[in-house]
């Protein structure tokens, strides 16, 4: 094993100290591993390994079936900090850690021809899981596509796994971590990967070409799928490919998509719901008189058919949006406090769990919000535009530290409903009301119908609709 990184005169006096107080832990006779991948976050690793005697011990095995001394002497060796090593390697790298008794901790970088052969362990190992007892697994195949998202990188993946006498196909893989560092081992210039594991080998395929590090120009397209993998796939696609020609019939698209990162309070997945990429965004689209701001993937085909098993469902049956007066810059409005509430009330919505037919019911319904219900976190931004009191002048519109808001309100823009492959969708409406209509006789009221009425005849008499200023500040 080659320390090519740790060559610095800090790298070497923490390899030494590290290394002397870690010889205490180890056993003579066993050469322990450890593998941890990099990324901007932090680091990740699976646990420590040995080999004894030729024989190797896993990780695995060390669980509450195993000999007390020996779950006890791993767990010590985990809880040892040598990632502190880690500072010296490059971001997005995989390193894999050698101990041996009276010898100094070696670390290697993964080369590309490494990261593939723990690819094929891990595809192999997790596969071996699902199989059936009167099942042999024969060979995998992955093709996968990687496309910038802001600021990650998504994999779009095809995989199926071929047995005796059946196929399974997934949209995922097992080795998010090994591939990524693949692709930023590559500078980012790999576009498509392909790879088959099959008789415990794997040969690689990409485009373009890096035959330097075992990647064979690419020559497949596409993969085979089994029937129902293949059939949610192309509704997934045929779904997308009508609302983007929705979007474009609105107006025209900004090029950039804001792309949401979720979490906290409201945290509930969106219907592809995929790890690998983010399904989670919104569309900046510039009509001929304002600007929308629209949710894009909260009517996605079902990833799982636990939640749609006949595909009878574009997601949740809803598109959310905000449509600003005239025409606000891509620049300003994907970090300003709108994007962050849109993602709240669709929240709100998925979590309610059949929003579709309770709109079709209220046709305009109330939503009272926080300023501690926005998530701000959601983009990528954070600036001082990004709060309430940007968005909302207080003494018009905040009540009791709550403002509410107005779903539903008709648009001279955006159709209330979009007919797609598998249903007709609603396409909701998002606007703040004045706080004098906040209180219990009026929208806070159980039964508030009349004063939406009043709300939304004010709106249309005014021509206002459901048109919002990007910000009620007179600045």
């Amino acid at each position: 094993m080659k320390n090519e990184y740790l060559v610095s005169e800090e790298a070497k006096e923490m390899l030494a100290e590290l290394s002397e107080k870690m010889d205490e832990l180890l056993v003579e006779g066993r050469t322990y591993h450890s593998e941890v991948n990099i990324d901007e976050h932090g680091s990740s690793r699976d646990g420590i390994y040995f080999y004894e005697n030729g024989v190797l011990h896993d990780f695995n095995n060390f669980g509450k079936y195993a000999k007390e001394e020996i779950r006890e002497h791993i767990e010590s060796i985990n809880r040892f900090n040598f990632i502190k090593l880690l500072t010296f390697f490059p971001v997005y790298s995989k390193i894999k850690f050698t101990f041996k008794k009276r010898e100094l901790i070696q670390a290697e970088k993964f080369s590309i021809p490494m990261l593939l052969e723990s690819v094929k362990s891990k595809v192999i190992k997790r596969l071996m899981l699902f199989v059936d007892n009167d099942q042999v697994l024969h060979k995998a195949e992955v093709l996968l596509h990687f496309k910038k998202e802001g600021n990650e990188i998504g994999m779009f993946v095809d995989s199926t796994y071929y047995y005796d006498n059946k196929i399974s196909s997934y949209d995922d893989t097992a080795n998010k971590e090994d591939i990524l560092s693949i692709y930023h081992q590559l500078d980012g210039k790999i576009e498509t990967l392909y790879f088959i594991c099959e008789n415990d080998t794997i040969q690689a395929q990409s485009y373009p070409a890096f035959k330097e590090h075992g990647l064979q120009l690419l020559t497949v397209s596409q993969i085979e799928s089994d029937p129902e993998y293949k059939k949610r796939k192309e509704a997934s696609e045929e779904c997308k490919k009508l609302r983007n020609d929705f979007f474009n019939s609105l107006g025209k698209p900004d090029e950039h998509i804001i792309y949401l990162s979720l979490g906290g309070l409201g945290d509930h997945s969106w219907p592809e719901d995929s790890t690998l990429h983010n399904s989670c965004k919104m569309r900046v689209i510039y009509t001929p008189e304002s600007t929308v701001l629209m949710t894009d993937g909260l009517s996605d085909i079902y990833r799982y058919s636990d939640d749609d098993e006949h595909l009878e469902h574009n997601g949740i049956g809803a598109e959310f949006y905000m449509e600003f007066h005239s025409t606000v810059p891509y620049e300003i409005i994907h970090k300003h406090f709108a994007v962050a509430l849109i993602n709240s009330v669709s929240q709100m919505a998925i979590g309610h769990g059949d929003f579709k037919s309770l709109m079709e019911n209220l046709r305009v319904t109330f939503v009272e919000f926080s300023e501690e219900n926005i998530e701000l976190w959601v983009t990528s931004e954070n600036n001082p535009n990004q709060d309430l009191s940007s968005f909302l002048v207080s003494e018009d519109f905040i009540e009791d530290e709550s403002f509410g808001v107005l779903l539903g309100i008709e648009s001279k823009t955006v159709p209330q409903k979009l007919q797609l492959n598998l249903e007709e969708i609603l396409l909701i409406s998002i606007k703040p009301v004045v706080k004098k209509w906040l209180s219990k006789d009026q929208l806070r009221s159980d039964n508030n119908e009349e004063a939406k009425q009043h709300i939304i005849k004010e709106f249309k008499d005014s021509g206002s609709w459901n048109l919002v200023p990007l910000t009620y500040h007179s600045k």
